[in-house]
């Protein structure tokens, strides 16, 4: 490992612990509903958000928080330390800083530059957005650090195939999952690829751990719920909340919908919720697919900054910053990004290139048909981190390319502007 990829990643651990220190956020909204289940947890009363429901779990509504993978991280913490959030923040900040070295790790399996692998790491690493989410008790830390060292892992295994390490694989997978399902895509490119090539029982045992991890996990809550539950009831809410007449592509509820939200659990919830979706999708199949381009054009408008948190509103300078550089971010990485990945798949003659593009396809792919909020892109950000290092690197540089790209993104931000002008002029007004 270059010495300059260490002291990067060091770096980025100890700027990421800073700043969350700093913040010294309490966690609110999300995060409070995943701090009260994991201390819970730690508690022995098991995986209730309301400890008054510790005797009758099922009347608890925790089932609808994205989960359990990081509740579970988080209980583990609370279980060693006590109810302690510097020790979260030093856990995130630590795996900021390995999550740099699997990014570089991932590039130079796929091209030769040792310049470019580490231009991929140092973007990613850098992320203004991914130094901030580190401050608060948010799964997105944890997951990123699962996803890119499966990827990783999958990549290896694509490069150099070994029976003994693929259900570590599997393994990896399954926490991924566990924390956030959109993980299921990627997992299922890399079973794809094994079948693709008919290595039938490597494809059989990298599903061993998810079978048995996620299988387990889905048993206890569907006996608990009696109702079939894979993970969590948050994706079938989710999926009505973005996919009605009067949705906008993101997380803005109806007044039915926070109505019902309020008055029922979650689980009845998400069945009236995949009713209702249906029904728009049949009776009103042109405004289906306009909200679909909608939360297309939410996903990749650039100058939709991801780094508004409410935790920084009361450092209103450095909150500021953020969304600045995140917008400068944003067009780096979607810019540079998308035009790498293009040209990765162009020129990507082997499988290891066409698995990781595939990878990355189901980033935008997991969420844009449910519901879009800006930091729901930060799984795509390692693959747009890498293809960006890829174009840069590229020589000559492909002006066209980029152009094209930047063209598209243009008409993204336009519509989004457009169709969404109301919305966005009213979150500005309460950051100023």
């Amino acid at each position: 490992m270059p010495r300059r990829v260490i002291f990067l990643a060091v770096a980025v651990t100890l700027v990421s612990g800073l700043f969350s220190f700093y913040v010294a956020d309490h966690p609110r909204v999300d995060a409070r509903a995943y701090d009260r289940i994991a201390w819970n947890l730690a508690q022995g009363f098991g995986y209730v958000e309301d400890v008054s429901m510790a005797q009758t779990p099922a009347k608890d509504d925790a089932i609808i928080r994205v989960g359990p993978g990081y509740q579970f991280f988080l209980a583990g913490a609370y279980t060693i330390v006590g109810h302690q959030y510097w020790v979260i923040w030093l856990l995130h900040a630590l795996l900021r800083g390995a999550s740099v070295v699997l990014v570089y790790m991932i590039a130079r399996q796929l091209f030769a530059s040792t310049r470019g692998a580490f231009l991929a790491a140092l973007f990613f690493g850098l992320s203004p957005d991914l130094i901030a989410v580190n401050a608060f008790l948010l799964t997105e830390t944890l997951f990123l650090f699962l996803l890119v060292f499966a990827v990783y892992a999958s990549l290896r295994y694509t490069a150099e195939p070994s029976r003994r390490g693929i259900f570590f694989i599997g393994s990896l997978w399954a926490f991924a999952i566990l924390v956030r399902p959109v993980a299921i895509l990627a997992f299922l490119v890399t079973v794809g690829s094994l079948i693709w090539r008919r290595t039938w029982k490597d494809a059989a045992i990298l599903c061993i751990a998810p079978v048995i991890v996620v299988g387990s996990w889905s048993a206890y809550v569907t006996y608990r719920y009696s109702s079939f539950i894979l993970t969590t009831t948050a994706g079938g809410y989710d999926l009505w909340v973005g996919n009605n007449l009067d949705a906008t592509g993101g997380f803005e509820k109806t007044p039915e919908i926070q109505s019902l939200r309020d008055t029922t659990h979650s689980v009845e919830l998400e069945k009236i919720s995949h009713k209702k979706y249906f029904e728009f999708l049949f009776n009103h199949p042109l405004s289906f697919i306009e909200l679909q381009f909608r939360k297309l054009s939410i996903y990749g408008n650039v100058i939709r900054p991801g780094g508004a948190w409410i935790g920084l509103y009361d450092h209103r300078i450095l909150l500021y910053f953020i969304l600045a550089m995140s917008v400068v971010g944003n067009v780096l990485f979607f810019g540079a990004g998308i035009a790498g990945l293009w040209l990765l798949a162009q020129k990507g003659k082997n499988v290891l290139i066409r698995v990781f593009v595939a990878m990355a396809i189901t980033a935008p792919i997991g969420v844009i048909p449910i519901i879009v909020e800006t930091r729901y892109r930060y799984p795509f950000f390692p693959f747009l981190a890498i293809g960006a290092a890829f174009f840069l690197v590229e020589r000559p540089i492909n002006n066209k390319l980029l152009a094209k790209v930047l063209v598209a993104l243009g008409v993204l931000a336009a519509y989004d502007l457009w169709s969404n002008w109301a919305h966005l002029v009213q979150r500005l007004q309460g950051l100023f």
